[in-house]
């Protein structure tokens, strides 16, 4: 009995601390961007809140079941390297998600600044806002979004642009027209050979 429990733990912090770590792999190898790059963001919020939860409850039951967990193992080397390997990549885990949602929640409030999203003449252009702030400059980055199956989308890059300030977009043609709050920030961007397929 103590043997099934102390495989139900081993199986059980593998997923808590080793899961994120795999879905993070398949992510990058599967479009999973669905609805808009903001929706993902409010999404990839949520995630790192679960990320960092199921790292403390991995490091957690790692500490309160060493032994059981250690006692699976026939050689007991390898059996204190594997989890003492997995205690650091849990402290790891736990400060690299804390930080995340910390400068998530200190440096994410400018939601509508930095994601947006325009509509004109039947094609939709995603305008990313790089704004880093006192260090550095500030970029746009222009994409066409184009549409997937089961709700997803794909972008497209088009164009890395100087920062502007409180911009308006408009299509003239195939002209995509950024006007500043003067002329002389206008950016023309030629978009005729992007369309989604």
């Amino acid at each position: 009995m103590i043997k099934n429990n102390g495989y139900f733990y081993l199986g059980l912090i593998a997923l808590c601390l080793y899961g994120p770590l795999l879905l993070s792999f398949l992510s990058s190898f599967i479009n999973l961007q669905f609805i808009s790059p903001r929706y993902m963001w409010d999404v990839s919020q949520v995630k790192n809140i679960i990320v960092f939860a199921s790292a403390i409850l991995g490091f957690t039951l790692l500490l309160m079941k060493y032994q059981e967990v250690s006692a699976l193992f026939k050689n007991r080397i390898i059996a204190n390297i594997t989890l003492i390997l997995s205690f650091l990549y849990a402290c790891l885990m736990i400060t690299g998600a804390g930080l995340v949602m910390f400068l998530d929640a200190t440096f994410g409030s400018h939601k509508d600044y930095i994601y947006q999203e325009h509509t004109l003449n039947d094609r939709t252009f995603y305008v990313y806002t790089a704004d880093p702030g006192a260090f550095g400059k500030a970029h746009h980055y222009v994409y066409l979004k184009c549409p997937a199956s089961f709700n997803r989308y794909e972008l497209e890059f088009i164009a890395k642009l100087s920062w502007i300030k409180n911009f308006k977009m408009s299509l003239v043609s195939d002209d995509l027209i950024f006007k500043g709050e003067s002329e002389q920030y206008t950016k023309v961007l030629n978009v005729s050979t992007f369309h989604c397929k």
